[in-house]
């Protein structure tokens, strides 16, 4: 595998939950796996994501909106198995008005290359899985309690993500709580 040049890479922006609650998804995720084949990441919902311009500008970014935040209770509305590898298999959020505004105020601090629009939803599994059995998997898993989401955290990753590399290929930039 070819390792990844900086036009290769991008940075997203995630609302991570509270630790106890990322417990919780982490038990779901599990229990996906019990019957599908994939990775996982932490549990997290992408508010914006773009090209990597500059690790210490994407932190200093992040931090402005992390100041303004708070922590924010979240009600899943659906599990879902998605079209896409990165939405294999999804817990479905509403776009909150809180959501909206971070995504604004990340995306008015971006170079805004990828043209990302804010699609609420927390990965449970990456899978290459078929689509019914990831729509079996998705019909008996329980809807998540709401949620609290009290951190946010920057990430950097492949532009392109599609396979299990890609996602081991996920770094940590940074984290912030939000007060």
């Amino acid at each position: 595998m070819k390792p990844f040049s900086s036009l290769d890479l991008a940075v997203s922006y995630w609302l991570m939950p509270c630790p106890r609650t990322q417990q919780r998804f982490d038990a779901l995720s599990r229990r996906t796996q019990s019957g599908l084949r994939g990775c996982t990441l932490d549990a997290h919902i992408t508010l914006y994501s773009d090209r990597l311009d500059d690790e210490e500008t994407s932190m200093d970014r992040l931090g402005q909106v992390a100041k303004a935040g708070h922590p924010i209770l979240l009600s899943p509305r659906a599990i879902e198995a998605g079209p896409l590898f990165t939405t294999s298999l999804i817990v479905r959020f509403a776009a909150s008005g809180e959501l909206n505004s971070w995504f604004t105020q990340l995306h008015d601090l971006s170079p805004q290359q990828l043209g990302y629009q804010l699609n609420p939803h927390l990965s449970l599994l990456y899978s290459t899985e078929a689509a019914p059995s990831r729509q079996a998997m998705a019909a008996v898993l329980p809807l998540p309690a709401p949620a609290l989401f009290n951190r946010v955290r920057a990430v950097v990753h492949p532009l392109r993500i599609s396979t299990a590399n890609d996602i081991a290929a996920f770094t940590t930039l940074g984290e912030f709580t939000l007060a």
